[in-house]
Formats: C-alpha cells, structure tokens, sequence
C-alpha cells in the first residue's frame, strides 16, 4: 500500500493498515488505546442512532402527537409567552417545558451528555467533522479568541427565537432548522428548501470546522451554557501523571484545552470521552462524579 493511503487513512483516526504478504489488515492502531476509542465512540453512535431512529418514529406521525410537541427547545421558545401572557405560543405545550427541564437536569448532572451520545444534529456533525480528516492533514483550529466571539451566535439566534416566536406566534426557527429537516420528512414548500440549505451548510460547515453547528448556531446549547459549567460528572486529570503531550487537547472536537484543566468544567465538553480515550497515561483521565 502506498505511503500516502496508509496516511490518509491513520488521519481518520481509528485505523490503520499492515501488509502481511501482500493481505492487508484494516485494524486498530494501537490496541489498548485505538481498541478503547473505537468502543466507546461506536457506543456513542449505536446511541445516537437509537435516538434518531425514535424521532423519526414520532415525526412520521406514527406517534400519538406532533413532531413539534417533542422539540425540547420548545421549552425555551415558549418561556416568554408562559411569563406574559400565561400561554403556550404555537403548538407547543407542557410536553415541550418538561423535556427542556429533563435535558437541563441531565446536564446539571452530567454537562451536555446529551449533545455527546444522543443528538441527532450532534451525530451528523462529527461524521461529517471525522470524514473531513480524511483531507485534512492537520485539522483546522479556530483562534481561541475568534472561537470566543464566534460562539456569540448561539446566543443571539436563542433570543431572535424568543422574541420573534412569541411576537408572530409561529416557530420562527422551524424552516431554519436542520433538525426540523430530518425529522419531518424534509419538509416541504419553502421550509423544506431552507431547511434542506442549512442542512447543506451545517455539513459543509462542519467539514471546514469540527462541529461547526453545536459550536456556533445550537440555540440549545446556549440553553444548557450556564448548567454545563456545574456538571457533577466531568473528565478530571491527574496532574501528577500527566505528561502534557496534549493528545488529549487534540482529540477534542471542541478544542478544549483538556491537558491544562484539573477538572473539565468547560461548557462544550459533552463527556464524549474521546480525550480519555486518546490519553496514553493509564487512569490520567478519569470520568469522576462531584462538586
């Protein structure tokens, strides 16, 4: 096999190819460290894939209620009709609120897990953020401090939501949104075509940036941003036995900059565990529980 197969496919990330005459062998790189990340990151994806496959059970109408009566983040959108008018705006209802308030004591209790192992937008993103490896030869980074203002997006799309739902009395986001998409058998008319360019744009998006989408236009994870920071289940690293080699720091689809914080208490990590995974030093990283 030629030099640069071999590298472009340990660029993925999770294999890499021998020659044993002339047979070649598609297998871990590394087999306590490779064999771990695969494990855990197919488990995120058997998750992710579960969770999918329920919602669009429920957007196929096959459920007892309509696709909108499962968005969480009709929890948010209606917030500001419950505290003015006393009403829900739209078609959302109870349903919405009490999902929203679930996730957020999901992620008080382990940051945003959720977005790591079950959402659906989130499962699209890394595919596309692992295919892009394949072309990458050293991913792209954002400017932490670019990062920072980038990241503002997510909160000014979270309240032109707010305010635009409950001021039209329509879910102002819903052609905007590749979740609605997906899930709603792709739309139709006008949304659909929207829908079907941001789609387009949050996979592009994430092939140019890893996880382009939940980094800068999730209005949720402005939601879940206060709570995420509590997160009683976080990574922690023990800094006696860390060699600062960063692989940590590299693995992460967020850059975080996990090899100089003694707990992980940054508001993107979704405890996807790939900085474990990707971390040499036996029990350096280490999923703990507390304060």
């Amino acid at each position: 096999m030629r030099n640069f197969d071999r590298d472009l496919l340990d660029r993925i990330g999770v294999i890499k190819s021998t020659n044993f005459g002339g047979i070649y062998y598609i297998g871990p790189t590394n087999e306590r460290q490779r064999g771990k990340n695969m494990k855990n990151r197919y488990l995120r994806y058997l998750t992710a894939s579960i969770v999918t496959g329920l919602v669009i059970y429920l957007a196929l109408g096959l459920g007892s209620r309509t696709f909108e009566a499962y968005c969480p983040f009709g929890g948010a959108e209606s917030l500001w009709g419950l505290f003015t008018a006393g009403e829900f705006s739209c078609a959302l209802g109870p349903l919405n609120l009490s999902l929203m308030l679930a996730m957020i004591g999901l992620v008080i209790l382990s940051k945003k897990s959720f977005c790591g192992w079950a959402c659906p937008i989130g499962f699209l993103s890394e595919l596309g953020s692992r295919f892009a490896s394949l072309f990458w030869k050293k991913r792209p980074r954002v400017n932490t401090r670019l990062n920072g203002w980038l990241k503002l997006f997510r909160y000014a799309v979270l309240i032109l939501a707010l305010i635009f739902t409950y001021r039209t009395g329509e879910l102002i986001l819903r052609g905007y949104d590749p979740f609605y998409l997906i899930f709603s058998g792709f739309g139709h008319g006008t949304i659909g075509i929207i829908s079907i360019i941001v789609l387009g744009a949050t996979v592009l998006g994430a092939l140019l940036i890893p996880m382009f989408f939940c980094r800068y236009l999730c209005p949720m994870g402005a939601v879940f941003d206060p709570f995420s920071r509590i997160g009683f289940i976080r990574v922690a690293r023990n800094s006696d036995s860390c060699t600062s080699c960063g692989k940590c720091t590299k693995a992460c689809l967020y850059d975080i900059p996990v090899q100089s914080l003694p707990t992980v208490r940054h508001r993107d990590c979704t405890n996807c565990l790939e900085c474990v995974d990707a971390c040499p030093e036996k029990d350096t990283l280490q999923i703990k529980a507390g304060l």
